[in-house]
């Protein structure tokens, strides 16, 4: 009950044009309280999460903006009827699973909650630059507080964040404890650190460090390694032309040897076997030749093979290919009756392969719930924003937002990252700063003349 009070209060904050702190209230219930508050606290009636509390206040801002300024509020611009698309295809996969296949109304917003945070785009350009910048500076030094907590579990050997998967990892004859509860807005702010910090003086270094450690703390090697892919593509992009296609020709020999050499022991390998196995859609020989519970220790075949086998589904269901089979929850009583997939993490209670969910890849999820339409339709306003980030990436914002955009989708293949609300919000902010830059700019330049 408090937190919706805090809900009201951000929405009358917003309303009397304080939208800085409004913002800032909205991003704390998006991230689950800056990582630190759990859902069993926030758990009220049909309110599960954190991003719950968010989606009302969103709402309820969304409604007054129409309601004070309807034509300003929505001017046409390409992304926005875009938008306004997608919008119309969420409520026909509402509609469908409602009406047609009689899914619980509550289940079916819970899975597709997410997608209703595109509307902060709407809201995001009613802000003025100096409060979005400001908005942005805050989040940064709130990722920065967040950053030494994770680091801080290292030596407690405790979780102080919201709690996640725990493991251990080996580095130097070490072991050290790998906590899978990142800060939620790490990935983005740890670019803005590098390429465009908010600190000054000695704390921009600082700043920068804690973030860099924080994020290769959890040994996540496809992490990693996509961190640094998309920082070495920043760094190349703000060289000079004639560097640039200097270091890109030598990146791309160094990169063409690596990948001969490792293709070649990929090919001989047992999971380039397994992936085979599951590409040719024989599922009796998959289910005699390999093992699920040795499948799940490695984690790029088990992704491989939980998406091929989501595919496969929908390869026998025409109907589901274009919309998919419908919006339906891990724990709706008719997902076992739907489906019945052998790879999956393996429920606790049940001891069956979790169905639908999964932390492990993003797509395998769009591909049940909104078909290939619908996975389409969430990806092409994300790919959208990154060409538009390449595009200025000689603003500092719009290169740093470029190798987040980067990082994002490499790391879409081992995580549920795009089915995260803030994955997509925090970009939102960078391309209504620029482009009100760019505006700002192009006033100028007329009054000149």
């Amino acid at each position: 009950m408090a937190f919706l009070l805090v809900v009201f209060i951000a929405i009358f904050l917003y309303i009397r044009d304080f939208k800085l702190l409004a913002l800032t209230m909205f991003f704390f219930f998006v991230t689950s309280g800056f990582d630190l508050i759990p859902e069993e606290v926030t758990k009220f009636g049909f309110f599960s999460k954190g991003m719950d509390y968010a989606l009302i206040m969103l709402a309820f801002i969304v409604a007054f903006e129409c309601v004070c300024d309807y034509q300003s509020f929505l001017r046409k611009d390409f992304l926005t009827k875009y938008l306004l698309f997608l919008g119309l295809f969420l409520i026909a996969c509402i509609a469908y699973s409602k009406v047609i296949l009689h899914f619980e109304f509550a289940g079916i917003i819970r899975t597709c909650r997410f997608l209703f945070f595109w509307l902060a785009w709407f809201v995001f350009r009613k802000v003025d630059k100096q409060r979005l910048e400001q908005l942005m500076t805050l989040l940064f030094y709130v990722t920065v507080v967040c950053s030494v907590l994770y680091l801080l579990q290292l030596f407690f050997e405790e979780s102080i964040l919201n709690e996640g998967a725990v493991a251990k990892a080996k580095l130097f004859g070490m072991i050290f404890p790998r906590y899978y509860n990142h800060p939620a807005m790490l990935y983005f702010f740890v670019y803005i650190a590098i390429f465009r910090s908010p600190a000054k003086g000695l704390l921009q270094p600082i700043t920068a460090a804690i973030m860099i450690i924080a994020l290769l703390a959890a040994f996540h090697r496809s992490l990693i390694g996509f961190f640094f892919i998309a920082l070495f593509l920043g760094l190349v992009l703000r060289l000079p032309r004639l560097q640039r296609i200097k270091v890109l020709a030598v990146g791309a020999v160094l990169v063409g040897t690596f990948v001969v050499f490792e293709g070649y022991r990929f090919v001989k390998s047992r999971t380039f076997t397994d992936i085979q196995h599951f590409m040719s859609g024989n599922l009796a020989e998959i289910e005699t030749e390999i093992d699920i519970e040795e499948l799940q220790q490695s984690t790029f075949t088990f992704r491989m093979a939980h998406l091929v086998e989501r595919n496969m589904y929908l390869l026998e269901h025409p109907k589901a290919m274009l919309i998919g089979a419908g919006l339906i929850p891990e724990d709706a009583k008719g997902t076992s009756k739907m489906f019945n997939f052998d790879i999956g993490l393996t429920d606790d209670m049940s001891g069956k392969a979790v169905q639908v969910d999964t932390g492990d890849i993003a797509y395998s999820m769009f591909l049940i719930r909104f078909g290939y339409l619908g996975t389409a339709l969430i990806m092409l306003p994300l790919i959208l924003l990154t060409v538009y980030f390449y595009r200025h990436k000689d603003n500092p914002l719009g290169l740093q937002s470029f190798t987040y955009m980067v990082l994002v989708f490499g790391v879409s293949f081992f995580s549920a990252n795009l089915s995260h609300p803030y994955t997509f919000l925090l970009p939102m902010l960078s391309y209504h700063i620029i482009n009100q830059t760019q505006e700002e700019h192009a006033k100028k330049d007329a009054q000149q003349t």
